[in-house]
């Protein structure tokens, strides 16, 4: 297989790199079409895309395992969560 845009295809099979892509595409591929929007279904959706740490990423996943839900969706409730925080909604307190 060739390279695009200076990548090796072939050498990058099995690396943690190959390992996330495959999960973001099956993650993609799964997600239920109301996972989102159970809520508010006739409401339309955007997809927004953002880079965390891998160390952040990390603990996502292991929530996301644990509770057999997709990424999306809990990235989803944490943004509606931070909204609330925001407009005066909710309150979160941290405890050390």
């Amino acid at each position: 297989m060739g390279s695009k845009n200076n990548w090796d295809a072939d050498a990058m099979k099995g690396t943690l790199i190959s390992d996330m892509e495959r999960e973001v595409r099956e993650g993609i591929s799964s997600v239920p079409s109301d996972s989102v929007t159970r809520e508010k279904p006739d409401e339309p959706t955007k997809g927004v895309q953002t880079y965390i740490p891998m160390s952040m990423y990390r603990r996502l996943n292991d929530i996301k395992l644990t509770r057999r839900e997709n990424i999306a969706a809990l990235v989803a409730q944490a943004i509606e969560l931070w909204l609330d925080v925001q407009e005066g909604k909710q309150k979160v307190e941290k405890v050390i």
